[in-house]
């Protein structure tokens, strides 16, 4: 697949000829052109999640987009209790497989999602951080039932930038935004 941006890579925690790999440099959102003067609008878009199940020699779609959508994977995390559910933020929001990435479903539709905590503890525990250069609904975001309802976490300054998150493995309730 002809792809210039790579933002994510997971490989199976225990069967490594199984990677995921999610398409797309997005830094504004519909806003990627491929310049190299404003970072703005540097990167480049994506065509969804590539999968792969004999360790790279073949690929297959499992998130289908095409380059005109304009939209990008920034992140994925394993369920680190069951790896056949995937977590991915991105451009349109946070996607969630429960099969191994069959089909996906977005469950959290705010823009720019950029990354992704799971509590190792109580997986149901998700964090995710999302927007960047101004997109609406720019923040940091908790769900406690695996992804299913999602509310703001207080306590956080207003940005309008990337946020990357953080855990502290001892305590997984310990978190950081940068």
């Amino acid at each position: 697949y002809p792809v210039l941006g790579v933002m994510s890579i997971l490989i199976h925690p225990i069967d490594t000829n199984t990677i995921y790999i999610g398409t797309g440099e997005v830094y504004r959102y519909r806003g990627s052109f491929g310049s190299f003067t404003v970072r703005t609008t540097r990167g480049s878009v994506g065509i969804g999640i590539l999968k792969t199940t004999n360790g790279g020699l073949t690929w297959a779609k499992s998130l289908d987009w095409s380059y005109h959508q304009q939209r990008g994977v920034q992140a994925m995390k394993f369920n680190p209790l069951n790896p056949s559910t995937i977590y991915a933020a991105t451009t349109e929001g946070i996607y969630k497989t429960t099969n191994a990435g069959a089909t996906w479903t977005n469950v959290f539709e705010v823009l720019m999602g950029q990354d992704i905590l799971i509590n190792p503890l109580d997986t149901n525990l998700i964090v995710v951080s999302c927007g960047n250069l101004g997109s609406p609904g720019s923040g940091v975001y908790r769900s406690s039932n695996g992804g299913n309802t999602w509310a703001g976490v207080t306590g956080i300054p207003p940005f309008n930038g990337k946020t990357l998150l953080a855990m502290y493995q001892a305590v997984p309730n310990i978190i950081y935004a940068s």
